[in-house]
């Protein structure tokens, strides 16, 4: 078994992701709405544990907006990682911000984003309606049973 590594993900990975996770592209993000080959991300794998992510992401200059993260298993580390990963990429890249949304029932995303630096900066109120305008297959209900309605925007400065 090797060591946990990181690589590119192809468009055809992005599509795969956002299929099992999301019921497929476009991904509707804060600033504006994504198909995969808009954006870049990368894959993480530890095969030794399992564990693995993909997360992609869109630049603008000096801004980025992160579009998806998914991390298998959740609690084990693996968001950490890939998250570590992708915004040492965006540093790289010249990105000085970074934003990203959350829904309204995540609130155990919304402390991880919050814990890796992430301020709360806007509430998008019924934003799950204009996501649902394009994905009808998105639910009215999401974890806990909580009504899916908003969307919560972060910003980290890198």
């Amino acid at each position: 078994m090797g060591e946990p590594h990181v690589r590119p993900a192809t468009a055809v990975e992005i599509e795969a992701d956002w299929r099992e996770f999301t019921g497929g592209p476009p991904a509707v993000g804060v600033l504006r709405e994504y198909e995969p080959e808009d954006v870049e991300g990368i894959v993480w794998r530890d095969e030794a544990s399992g564990r693995s992510g993909v997360v992609t992401w869109w630049v603008d200059g000096k801004g980025a907006e992160i579009v998806s993260v998914h991390a298998e298993p959740q609690g084990s580390g693996a968001g950490t990682r890939i998250m570590d990963a992708a915004e040492e990429e965006l540093r790289r890249r010249g990105a000085k911000t970074v934003v990203l949304a959350t829904t309204n029932d995540n609130a155990r995303a919304l402390n991880f984003y919050i814990k890796r630096g992430y301020r709360l900066v806007r509430l998008h109120l019924d934003a799950m309606d204009r996501v649902r305008a394009r994905k009808p297959g998105v639910p009215s209900t999401g974890h806990d049973g909580v009504p899916l309605r908003d969307m919560w925007e972060l910003e980290k400065v890198l």
